[in-house]
């Protein structure tokens, strides 16, 4: 995370839920709302109408449904995971999150600039407690569509209105995938948790960007681990400098070997198959884990009148 992203989204969520607040205010006026209740108790099907449905709940969908009970507002908080916390919670065990003091409905100032990812969590799991925010888990978006003055929400649990939609998602999406043979093996992961699982091993990091980079440095760091870093490009050109500048020194050390210009062809138990320049090469291989970035359900939200402004092709 970002230091002071969790204010600006914060922000951004509770504005989302102003939004929410004046189009109630309207409705309320033209003899319409007052029905459902506050929260996200059982299924509601169709009939409903909710304020705001609010997907995610990672820091952004936290605050935003912190803003809906303060405001009184019929929230639905849905979250595709078991567990809340969104990017924070796939973090690798003891990662340092990046943050900024920022203001909470319900809650006050919460005060942390770094902090470990369980602290993190614990402090946000305490907040959820003491406000009983209501958060429906396991619940994925399936589609979105405009529906008069509102939304009409499809997830994997029902079909659910409301005045209007905070998208809360983040980047992560869905893990993209190398689209190899192999890649359906259990040695294949998107996301490393704890390193330690992989002491003594052979493993294999894919990626260019700040998360496949720490991944390799924490597991650089265990026992006996051997660890190759695999990227199709020259160079690793959007990275923080201390990443970029640690790994550098892990290679100088023999500790990570890195392999630029390259990309993973094959997965076989016991190796895997990769291309550079020079030609194929087969590296004996215990684990792969793939940090290549998430893919955002563009098309799903472009349906529901969503527009994407495309930087260098992305």
């Amino acid at each position: 995370m970002r230091r002071g992203a969790a204010g600006g989204i914060a922000v951004r969520a509770v504005k989302t839920v102003q939004a929410a607040m004046a189009a109630k205010a309207a409705n309320t006026a033209n003899g319409e709302g007052g029905e459902g209740r506050h929260g996200a108790g059982g299924a509601d099907g169709a009939g409903r109408l909710h304020d705001v449905v609010i997907v995610g709940c990672g820091p952004a969908g936290l605050a935003a449904g912190l803003a809906a009970m303060e405001h009184g507002l019929d929230y639905l908080l849905i979250e595709q995971e078991p567990t809340l916390g969104g990017a924070v919670f796939h973090y690798p065990r003891h990662k340092v999150a990046m943050t900024a003091p920022v203001e909470l409905a319900l809650v006050g100032t919460m005060r942390f600039t770094d902090v470990r990812k369980e602290r993190l969590l614990e402090f946000w799991q305490d907040v959820v407690a003491r406000t009983r925010l209501q958060i429906r888990f396991g619940e994925c978006l399936l589609e979105l569509a405009r529906a008069g003055d509102g939304f009409v929400v499809t997830t994997s649990r029902g079909t659910h209105r409301a005045r209007c939609v905070l998208l809360a998602m983040g980047r992560r999406g869905t893990p993209r995938k190398l689209e190899v043979p192999g890649e359906d093996g259990p040695q294949v992961v998107y996301r490393l948790v704890d390193p330690s699982q992989y002491d003594g091993q052979e493993v294999l990091v894919v990626g260019g960007g700040d998360s496949a980079l720490e991944a390799a440095i924490a597991l650089a760091e265990r026992p006996g681990t051997t660890v190759t870093l695999s990227y199709r490009g020259d160079a690793f050109a959007r990275v923080r400098a201390r990443n970029r500048d640690t790994l550098a020194a892990l290679e100088a050390a023999g500790r990570v070997a890195v392999w630029l210009a390259s990309h993973v062809t094959a997965i076989e138990p016991g190796r895997v198959h990769l291309h550079r320049t020079a030609g194929a090469h087969v590296l004996a291989n215990d684990a792969v884990i793939v940090c290549a970035g998430g893919q955002l359900p563009v098309g799903l939200l472009q349906r529901a009148g969503v527009a994407f402004d495309m930087h260098h092709g992305q």
